[in-house]
């Protein structure tokens, strides 16, 4: 299973996805604000990082390039889980170090694609 973070300023947002991420038996953790996420994922490098992008104290862009910019074993799989739309945020949360943009709400069959997905992909890497 994977370790999953969940970067969210909403509460709910990240109770719901942190539960359903370790009800399918993946290690998750959630933060509040973009700096506990990159706190977060200092210590706990996870595999998977979903972040809203609308954050306090570090806006998800900027805890993007702060969790690049820290030298961890292996670098996790960013995903921008964002009710921001449009060709121009995607563009943004690329040149920042995003690997994929979700838009909010995702569909849960989608998610869960995804997490399997990338947490093979973290398996398989040497």
């Amino acid at each position: 299973m994977a370790r999953i973070l969940v970067a969210d300023d909403l509460r709910d947002i990240t109770e719901t996805m942190g539960l359903l991420f370790e009800t399918l038996g993946h290690d998750t953790r959630v933060a509040g604000d973009g700096q506990q996420a990159v706190d977060t994922a200092s210590a706990f490098e996870p595999e998977i990082v979903f972040m809203d992008l609308d954050m306090p104290v570090l806006n998800g862009y900027e805890a993007a390039r702060a969790i690049r910019g820290t030298p961890l074993a292996h670098q996790p799989f960013l995903v921008a889980l964002t009710a921001s739309h449009g060709v121009a945020v995607e563009v943004a949360t690329r040149a920042c170090g995003f690997d994929f943009y979700l838009c909010k709400p995702a569909d849960t069959n989608a998610l869960l694609a995804l997490v399997d997905d990338l947490s093979s992909r973290a398996r398989s890497r040497p």
